[in-house]
């Protein structure tokens, strides 16, 4: 089993050394998958997020559905790591939030359980839908106060993907449903 510390380094290392043109192509593969896996469910609201350091650009997607019937929702983050969602309006309104991350910030908050599906970013998954992030539990406390039946899918590039339970977890640790990448759609209910 690898240890949190050893994944994150390592992924980070990884993930940094990727050329421009493999962010891209990459991103625009998982961004149809994202797009197909959206209609295919009919989704009604979806929790996105903006990129950063070298993350699959998720904004990709967001340009695919953001003129479909869907409300698109960002996370912003505050100092004290809690995250809380606001609708997507356009690129022209983003925002920083406290970690310099690109969100939307208007006056009310999207109610986290009127959210069908949330797109997790992540340093690393496994086939099982465990999830290394960055180290504060952002996600994995909002995704506990989530409503029952909503859509855990981790979006990464295939080489942050391990093998089942192959990554080191807690129990506050929340699992993805499935993990979309550039090499399709994974589906890891059937392990949670």
């Amino acid at each position: 089993m690898y240890s949190k510390i050893a994944v994150r380094k390592e992924m980070s290392s990884k993930r940094l050394n990727l050329k421009n043109e493999e962010i891209i192509y990459c991103s625009n593969i998982v961004s149809n998958y994202i797009q197909s896996f959206i209609k295919q469910r009919a989704v009604k609201s979806v929790a996105f997020y903006m990129s950063i350091k070298n993350e699959v650009k998720i904004e990709f997607a967001i340009d695919k559905v953001k003129y479909e019937n869907i409300k698109i929702s960002l996370p912003y983050c505050k100092k004290n790591s809690d995250i809380c969602f606001y609708k997507f309006k356009d690129t022209e309104t983003l925002v920083k939030d406290n970690y310099g991350i690109l969100s939307s910030r208007c006056d009310k908050e999207t109610d986290i359980n009127s959210i069908d599906v949330f797109f997790v970013p992540g340093l690393a998954f496994d086939r099982a839908g465990n999830r290394i992030g960055y180290g504060k539990g952002c996600y994995d406390k909002v995704l506990t106060g989530s409503k029952k039946n909503s859509i855990f899918v981790g979006v990464c590039y295939n080489f942050q993907i391990y093998n089942k339970n192959e990554i080191e977890i807690t129990q506050n640790d929340i699992k993805m449903h499935y993990l979309i990448c550039e090499k399709g759609i994974i589906n890891c209910s059937d392990n949670i």
